[in-house]
């Protein structure tokens, strides 16, 4: 294992990812009706978890993809508050997560403890993930990797501490997607639309460009989803569901990727 100092040398750029990600908080975004609810507190919680229910409605294929190794030691890279973490847990997984903000990883202890399931969470890079080769049977890393300069040499270290027929789930934003569109022409910022300081990095990505990042690992399948969230308000929940999983198979928002090494 790398030692811990190593580990916690960052650029200035990872620096700003971090203040950044600890201010604009992950799933807050879902609380924008529940002004006066409480950071932290088990209605807080309860909300974002309903609504992260919602909207990544594919979260159970990727379990269920997961769910064939053997081992169910997972790695989330980049946890956030760990909402996801938490399903994983419930699914019987033994679940690490790493993170680069401090705000997250506070809010992923709490939420473990009022749920009162297990967790390891700890300060981490997805360039630079300090566990040894060939550590967990999973990971899975969700709208992380684009969020860091090198997604590359992330994605690189993801199949460095999967074990042999490990398998990974990625998901990185989509170039040619309605959403990606949209925010071109509005010239809104992708994770703060309010048009204060954006995200430090965010990238977008086609199919070819991932398959090319991914051709170390045995097989490399990528799904389309998710045409649009929460983010469209009232738009979402008008749209037929139908229609919604019919476009979003052709421009949507996520590239999903299923991964085996």
């Amino acid at each position: 294992m790398q030692s811990n100092n190593q580990c916690n040398e960052q650029p200035e750029v990872f620096a700003n990812i971090s203040e950044f990600w600890s201010i604009q908080l992950n799933n807050e975004i879902y609380l924008r009706n529940h002004k006066n609810v409480v950071r932290g507190s088990k209605q807080y919680f309860d909300i974002i978890l309903t609504a992260r229910k919602k909207y990544l409605y594919y979260l159970g294929d990727v379990i269920n993809y997961l769910k064939t190794i053997p081992s169910r030691n997972l790695l989330e890279v980049g946890c956030g508050m760990g909402t996801d973490a938490l399903v994983f847990a419930k699914e019987k997984f033994h679940v690490t997560g790493i993170d680069l903000a401090p705000g997250h990883l506070e809010l992923a202890e709490r939420l473990f403890n009022l749920y009162h399931e297990s967790g390891i969470f700890r300060y981490g890079n997805a360039e630079n993930i300090c566990f040894s080769n060939q550590t967990f049977g999973c990971v899975y890393s969700l709208g992380v990797l684009h969020h860091t300069p090198d997604t590359q040499k992330a994605i690189n270290e993801i199949y460095r501490v999967l074990i042999p027929g490990g398998r990974a789930v990625i998901m990185l934003y989509n170039k040619f997607s309605l959403n990606n569109f949209a925010h071109w022409i509005t010239r809104r910022g992708f994770e703060n639309a309010k048009g204060q300081t954006d995200a430090p990095v965010t990238q977008r990505f086609t199919k070819r460009e991932i398959l090319a990042m991914c051709s170390n690992f045995h097989s490399c399948n990528i799904s389309v989803e998710y045409l649009f969230g929460a983010g469209w308000g009232k738009f979402y929940d008008f749209m037929p569901r139908y229609i919604y999983r019919f476009l979003s198979k052709w421009i949507g928002w996520h590239l999903v990727i299923y991964l085996q090494k």
